[in-house]
């Protein structure tokens, strides 16, 4: 009789130490998945304010803005466009503005 008392003694203690350790690795999982939810939150918000971001700078009225004062930039006429005729070697000179151009206009401070 004592042989199986000590037997059935072993196993609940067997069984109460796999109890412990299951709740440790549940609370373990549980606490990487709380990180992971956070670090997913983080990355929804950076993309999100990437997304903002993209949107203003690929607004058309900053754009053109660029294009005219960083690269000089002119919008194209009739007068300025030039046609390559099939097996012409080189372009014909670009024809001369009648107005000289505008000197770009430098931005102080920002950078």
């Amino acid at each position: 009789m004592t042989k199986i008392n000590l037997l059935l003694l072993v196993a609940v203690v067997l069984c109460a130490m796999s109890v412990v350790r299951a709740q440790y690795q549940a609370r373990r999982t549980f606490a990487a998945l709380d990180v992971a939810q956070q670090h997913a939150e983080q990355l929804q918000m950076d993309t999100d304010r990437l997304q903002v971001e993209l949107r203003a700078m690929s607004a058309p009225g900053r754009i053109e803005n660029i294009a005219r004062t960083a690269l000089d930039m002119r919008p194209i006429t009739a007068a300025r466009t030039v046609f390559v005729g099939q097996g012409q070697q080189t372009l014909p000179p670009l024809p001369v503005a009648s107005t000289p151009a505008p000197a770009p206009a430098h931005r102080r401070g920002r950078r």
